[in-house]
């Protein structure tokens, strides 16, 4: 089945992932963590979606579900899902092994990621977390340029294959509101930072 027929807009990606830096810079300097949130880019501006707690794959999987409501209730134009997690890297000659979950590996690095999409493309960013010699957080690193191609996984694939029609944005959003939530936060201001 084709993705949506949106034309990809680059500079709307960049745009929603400085907002997501900023953001995740904002929580890690506020509460030494970020939460795993989903800002989704609309017509009204950014509009953010965070569970209570992702305590199992079952909730994370019921995460994934909402968000994908989420972007269908607000129409989102393009969506992130900011999470922190641990990544390892390939050596310098490219070899990764694949049997060493990154969480348990010796040479693992703490990374905010951000996984993009706009209905066309998939992109995803992974921003080094810096800590001092004593592990409390300093800033968050260098990011490279995004990362585009198709992403896998249970937070890909969030945006709709189609545009929602008015009934299903409307029905969405009762959705949503029936499972609890309200949005009450549209935006960032990063000089909160």
């Amino acid at each position: 089945m084709k993705r949506n027929n949106r034309q990809s807009d680059p500079e709307r990606l960049e745009a929603l992932a400085k907002q997501a830096k900023d953001y995740a810079l904002h929580m890690m300097r506020t509460t030494g963590s970020v939460p795993p949130t989903v800002i989704a880019d609309t017509a009204e501006g950014y509009v953010f979606c965070m569970p209570s707690a992702l305590a199992d794959d079952a909730a994370k999987d019921r995460f994934a579900e909402v968000a994908k409501l989420f972007a269908v209730a607000y129409r989102a134009q393009a969506l992130v899902m900011i999470v922190e997690a641990w990544v390892r890297l390939p050596d310098s000659r490219g070899n990764l092994d694949p049997n060493i979950r990154p969480s348990e590996a010796a040479d693992r690095k703490e990374v905010v990621a951000l996984m993009l999409e706009d209905g066309s493309i998939s992109a995803t960013r992974l921003i080094p977390i810096l800590r001092d010699d004593n592990e409390a957080f300093t800033d968050l690193g260098p990011d490279k340029l995004l990362e585009t191609g198709e992403a896998e996984g249970r937070f890909s694939k969030l945006m709709p294959r189609h545009k929602p029609s008015a009934d299903d944005c409307a029905k969405a959003q009762r959705t949503l509101f029936s499972i609890g939530m309200n949005v009450e936060n549209r935006g960032f201001d990063p000089t909160m930072n």
